[in-house]
């Protein structure tokens, strides 16, 4: 079980709230009793901040932590994300979700009236696979930017696809278009039988998101 000083002071204004008759503390802190008491598994139903549909999200997970008032989820040993054809896995990872409404928490949006849940970001490190369609990705630590639908690579980072491998000091690997942009001192090794539509390689040095 993962419990940290976050966790205790959510327990304390838990407590200390009841004895001033705030049912709202109730709501709050009941999700980080469910995070924390039941196996790693997540279902979310991932909504786009930008007016798309929503899509599934599966992730699996050792250990679970959310922080309501932070609207986190923090996942921990051999996590697993499948989100249509996109595969994650890393050791740990964390989701920030979009910032709620003034004075709302995660619990609020998970509550009936909200539809699905906003993902702002996601940080995944140790051991990072990535899989989408003919593209493989390794790399230390992958940073998901949800607006503009990409992992940023970094810590030792390479991409593999139709053969061709690429590897940098940063590599930008996008999720919605069959592409990837290697930028600083990179390296490209090129599978005999040459195919359209392999990574491109990026001379900008200037770092992205």
């Amino acid at each position: 079980m993962l419990i940290d000083e976050r966790v205790k002071k959510t327990f304390f204004l838990f407590f200390a709230a009841l004895l001033r008759g705030k049912r709202h503390a109730l709501r709050s802190v009941a999700v980080v009793i469910f995070f924390l008491v039941l196996p790693g598994f997540f279902f979310l139903h991932v909504g786009s901040a930008w007016g798309e549909q929503p899509v599934s999200t599966v992730i699996n997970a050792d250990r679970m932590l959310a922080e309501n008032i932070q609207n986190e989820i923090h996942f921990v040993g051999h996590v697993h994300l499948v989100k249509k054809n996109l595969v994650l896995k890393s050791d740990n990872l964390d989701v920030f979700f979009v910032p709620p409404s003034r004075g709302a928490t995660l619990m609020d949006n998970m509550h009936a009236r909200q539809k699905s849940q906003k993902i702002q970001t996601m940080i995944a490190t140790g051991h990072v696979y990535i899989k989408k369609g003919n593209r493989i990705a390794y790399a230390g630590k992958a940073v998901y930017i949800a607006q503009g639908h990409y992992f940023v690579l970094t810590r030792l980072p390479v991409v593999i696809q139709n053969g061709d491998r690429i590897s940098g000091e940063k590599i930008t690997f996008f999720t919605r278009i069959d592409k990837s942009l290697v930028q600083g001192h990179s390296l490209m090794l090129l599978h005999p039988a040459k195919k359209k539509g392999a990574p491109e390689k990026s001379t900008d040095s200037r770092g992205k998101g």
